[in-house]
Order: structure tokens, then sequence, then C-alpha cells
């Protein structure tokens, strides 16, 4: 697996090391912000990007999960596929694991402008901290000097136009930032690729690095979906990994397979 590259592997891979060489020596454009997956009333959204965000990374770790994934399992799917199959397979799941993050996405961030909104028409304490532990759960564990107003220092003094002044800005800022923060990486699309793998050679015995003992692919593929759903279902607010992207590629994955009519070929 991964020894012979096949045409739309290595079109796909040079196209995303090139993108990441962007990111990383190209200063004076924001590649990120140009190409990355943006809420549509963010100022940074473009009509394209639903498409490019998933040849965009931002660390070498990023890149290198992805680009390893698909150099492993790429050619031998390219291979059994054909490679328009192989192309509309990545794109496909690709698209639609983004597809899925931004439905859900479009929904949380339109949620947290209606809180905001009706904070800043009743800008109590209670309201700001309401807001705060639905929205800002992250700033609030981890920002002394937030908790500290929040809890005690508008409490302490409500009708303060300062004071109110300070959380609507707060408020006002964090829904802005919300909005501004894009979805980026090929994790969807490889997402969708390991599901067909394993939907096709569920008992391919694969080699782990660590532990090093060998796994059947549909044991492998089946825990990385279990891990995603717990991830998705836990909603850890530091966490900013698109698990939904991620079980999306694999639903898309599992939709072309019973639309081409593809069986597993070890029954």
């Amino acid at each position: 697996m991964g020894q012979n590259l096949t045409p739309n592997v290595k079109i796909l891979l040079l196209i995303n090391l090139l993108i990441f060489g962007a990111v990383n020596l190209i200063h004076s454009i924001d590649v990120v912000a140009l190409l990355g997956y943006h809420y549509p009333k963010s100022e940074y959204f473009q009509v394209f990007q639903p498409f490019t965000y998933m040849f965009v990374h931002r660390d070498f770790a990023h890149i290198f999960s992805n680009m390893f994934a698909l150099f492993i399992f790429g050619p031998m799917l390219e291979n059994v596929l054909g490679s328009k199959r192989f192309l509309i397979l990545y794109l496909v799941t690709g698209l639609g694991g983004g597809a899925l993050y931004g439905l859900v996405n479009f929904v949380e961030i339109h949620q947290m402008e209606a809180s905001a909104a009706q904070f800043i028409l009743s800008s109590t304490p209670e309201n700001f901290l309401a807001f705060c532990q639905d929205h800002a759960e992250v700033y609030l564990q981890h920002n002394t000097t937030l908790y500290n107003f929040a809890e005690s220092i508008f409490p302490a003094d409500p009708n303060n136009p300062g004071l109110q002044k300070e959380a609507v800005e707060f408020a006002r800022k964090i829904t802005i930032d919300r909005m501004n923060i894009p979805m980026i990486g090929a994790s969807g699309a490889i997402f969708g690729i390991l599901f067909t793998f394993a939907y096709l050679f569920p008992n391919l015995r694969l080699m782990l690095l660590f532990p090093p003992i060998p796994i059947k692919a549909k044991y492998l593929v089946g825990a990385y979906i279990l891990y995603e759903t717990y991830e998705l279902i836990n909603q850890n607010p530091a966490d900013n990994v698109a698990h939904l992207a991620h079980l999306g590629g694999a639903l898309f994955a599992y939709l072309l397979m019973r639309h081409w009519k593809y069986q597993s070929y070890q029954n």
C-alpha cells in the first residue's frame, strides 16, 4: 500500500502540500482566512470555501496525518475504483463532511447570535453569566479575569454603565470571533477513504505503529468511528476538531458505495 502512487493520489498530495507551503511561507496573504470554511456571516466568508477548505492545513502534524493516510490507502482504492470514481469519492466525502459541519455550525452560531442579542437588550449579570456558560465556557474555565468579572465584579454592581458596556463588548467580540474561526483540513475526505477501504477490505490485516500489532481494517475504522462519535457527543468546549465532518465523510462514503453497488471483496 502506498508504494506506487496513482495519478489522482499524486495530484491530491501535490495540491495539499503546495497550499500547506503557501500557508506557512506566504505572509502577505492569510491563506487560511481566504480558503478556510467560514460561517456565512463572517467577514472572511467566500462562496468557494466549502470546497477549498479541504486542501488547507496549518501545522505539520495535521497535514502529515492526513497525507500519510492518503499515501497509504489512496493508491489501492484508486486502482480498485478507477481514477474517476476515486476522485469523486474524495471530493464528495470532503464536501459532504464539510456540509454537515457547516449546517450544525450555522445553527450553533445563529443561537449564539440570538443569545448575545438577548443579553444586549437586557444587560444583567444573570444574562451575562448565562451567555458565558452557554457559549464561552472555555473562557470562563481558563480566564481568571473573565470568571471574576462574571461571578463577582458585575453582580456586585449590576447597574454600573461601565460594567454593562464591558460585558456587552465581550459578548459581541466573542460572537464575532466564533464566526471567524474557519474549518480546515482534508480529514472528512480522508475519513471517507478510510471507511471505503474498510468497507471493501474489512478483513485485511493492518499493522499498527503503536502498538505494533496487526488489526483487521473493519475493527480499526470501527473503533475510530466510535471514538469520533463519543467526542461529538461529549462536546468538550476546548476541542476544536470537527468530528462531525469526519463522521460525515464516512456517511457519504457509505452512500457512494451503496449507490455504486460495491460489495466487500472479503466476505
